[in-house]
């Protein structure tokens, strides 16, 4: 026996949003409605659901319009961050929250530090070249130079 559910968010090995799954009733009823991450597939759920679709690609397509004009601000602007260092090496690492908070000071732009890509920790003196992430169709290089206080 199964209950037909829309999914309202992702669900790992399950489904994306507006999807109509198949669910046994336990997992519905203990776990994804609860959480509010599905609703029951009725007629007035689906109705619904068109509404918050429309209503989600309105403000993606905002959102995207915001990072494209983030882009271009950002376009020709080095984040300077300065740390303590000694002989090329700094002491501790600089983190993304380090990059945002610059980032803020400088340019007056509030970066999402969770957005921020680091492939790994950046522990010396130089020049780096970050992605950032500001929307899942826009990513933005950001350049951020290292130096010494």
């Amino acid at each position: 026996m199964s209950v037909s559910l829309i999914l309202l968010e992702p669900v790992n090995n399950l489904g994306r949003p507006g999807e109509i799954v198949q669910v046994k009733p336990g997992y519905a009823r203990n776990f994804l409605i609860p959480r509010g991450l599905a609703l029951p597939a009725t007629q007035a759920n689906l109705k619904t659901l068109e509404a918050r679709v429309r209503a989600r690609a309105r403000q993606s397509e905002r959102e995207k319009e915001e990072a494209l004009a983030l882009q271009g601000r950002l376009a020709d602007t080095t984040i300077t961050v300065a740390v303590r260092a000694g002989e090329g090496k700094i002491y501790g690492a600089v983190t993304a929250a380090d990059i945002a908070e610059a980032a803020l000071a400088q340019t007056g732009e509030q970066l999402d530090r969770r957005r921020i890509l680091l492939h790994r920790a950046i522990k010396e003196l130089g020049f780096y070249t970050l992605t950032y992430r500001a929307h899942h169709e826009v990513s933005i290089e950001l350049k951020v130079s290292v130096v010494a206080r």
